[in-house]
């Protein structure tokens, strides 16, 4: 279990971006109660077994990015009841569907910590 917390800080993932040879970095790392984390294309898919979870993020480049929260493989969750933002990109969150927020990430700005509550936990 610890080193799969240990994998589960996704740090410096990246992509290529069209038309340039600079690199996205996305860094994500769990605060409590995540057990993985993906990102590609832009969506960030959060592990939470519990339905209350926290997690930081930042990004070399400006972005904005989808989150899909998720209980499981095969259970997302079902209807995000709060997401709390500590920081200026706060009032970038857009809630998107029942399980989907996006939100900005700035360049190189302090990592954002992020609280994710499921209403039906």
């Amino acid at each position: 279990m610890k080193y799969l917390k240990a994998l589960v800080a996704v740090s410096a993932l990246t992509m290529l971006l069209a038309g340039c040879g600079e690199k996205l970095q996305i860094t994500a790392n769990p605060v409590k109660d995540v057990q993985t984390m993906q990102y590609q294309d832009e969506q960030l898919n959060v592990y939470c077994v519990t339905g209350i979870c926290q997690f930081e993020l930042s990004s070399n480049k400006d972005i904005t990015l989808t989150v899909n929260m998720h209980y499981s493989e095969t259970r997302s969750f079902d209807k995000i009841e709060g997401v709390s933002v500590t920081g200026s990109q706060g009032s970038t969150v857009q809630m998107l569907s029942g399980n989907r927020f996006s939100m900005a990430l700035v360049a190189n700005d302090s990592p954002t910590k992020i609280q994710v509550v499921d209403y039906y936990r």
